[in-house]
C-alpha cells in the first residue's frame, strides 16, 4: 500500500482493528505500519507519535459513534441530565468494550471530547453548580462508569477482582466509595442505577 494512499481515516480504522483483535497493548507505530503495508518512518508523515494517535482515535470514536449528541442530552432537570449521560456512556462501553481501554487508560484530549466536556460544564453551571463542582462531578461519573463497565466485564470472565474507587473521594460522595465491594451479586442494571442515584444524592449535597 503506497504511502500516498494512507489517510487518517484508514489509520484509525486499522488501529481500532488492532485494538479489537489484540488489545491496546499491541497498538504500536511499528505494528500499525505493518498493518498498513508501509515502513514505520513513513507513518510519522501522518502522525507525530503514539500520543497523537490516541487523541486521533478518541476523536474518531466520538464522531463515528455520535457521542457528542449522546453526551449532551436535552433534559428538564439536572438529575435527568446526569442519569442520561451516565446511562449512555455505560451503554457505549458495553457495546464497544474494546474501546474501553482506549478511554480508561488515557485522558480524553481530543477537540471533540473537550468540546463535549465544556458543554457539560456550561449546562451544569446553568443548573446552579459551580465550575469546580461541575468538573468534580464529571470526574466522579467517569470513574464510576468505567469502574462499573469493568465490573460487569469481569463478572462474565468469573473474575472477582473489584475495581477500586479513590479513597480520598469528596465526603459528599462517600456512599459510592466502597460500592463495588458492597453490591457484588446484584443485577448489573439495578446496581448501576443505584450507583447513579448515589452520585445524584452527592450532587444534591453540593447544592446545599
Amino acid at each position: 500500500m503506497a504511502s500516498k494512499n494512507i489517510t487518517k481515516e484508514l489509520i484509525c480504522k486499522e488501529s481500532l482493528k488492532i485494538i479489537k483483535e489484540d488489545g491496546l497493548s499491541k497498538l504500536s507505530m511499528r505494528n500499525l505500519a505493518t498493518r498498513l503495508g508501509i515502513k514505520a518512518p513513513s507513518l510519522y508523515v501522518h502522525i507525530k507519535n503514539k500520543a497523537d494517535l490516541i487523541i486521533m482515535l478518541q476523536a474518531y470514536a466520538f464522531n463515528a459513534n455520535h457521542l457528542m449528541g449522546t453526551l449532551n442530552p436535552d433534559d428538564n432537570s439536572w438529575q435527568e441530565y446526569i442519569l442520561h449521560i451516565m446511562t449512555n456512556m455505560r451503554q457505549f462501553f458495553l457495546n464497544n468494550h474494546y474501546l474501553y481501554e482506549l478511554f480508561a487508560s488515557y485522558e480524553s484530549n481530543s477537540d471533540e471530547s473537550r468540546e463535549t466536556f465544556e458543554k457539560y460544564l456550561l449546562k451544569m453551571q446553568a443548573y446552579g453548580f459551580s465550575l469546580k463542582d461541575s468538573a468534580y462531578i464529571g470526574r466522579i461519573m467517569r470513574m464510576f462508569i468505567l469502574g462499573h463497565v469493568e465490573f460487569e466485564y469481569r463478572s462474565t470472565q468469573n473474575n472477582r477482582e473489584h475495581p477500586v474507587l479513590p479513597q480520598n473521594i469528596n465526603p459528599k460522595f462517600k456512599n459510592i466509595k466502597n460500592f463495588f465491594d458492597e453490591y457484588e451479586g446484584y443485577d448489573h442494571d439495578e446496581s448501576f442505577i443505584f450507583g447513579a442515584k448515589l452520585i445524584i444524592n452527592g450532587c444534591e449535597q453540593l447544592l446545599k
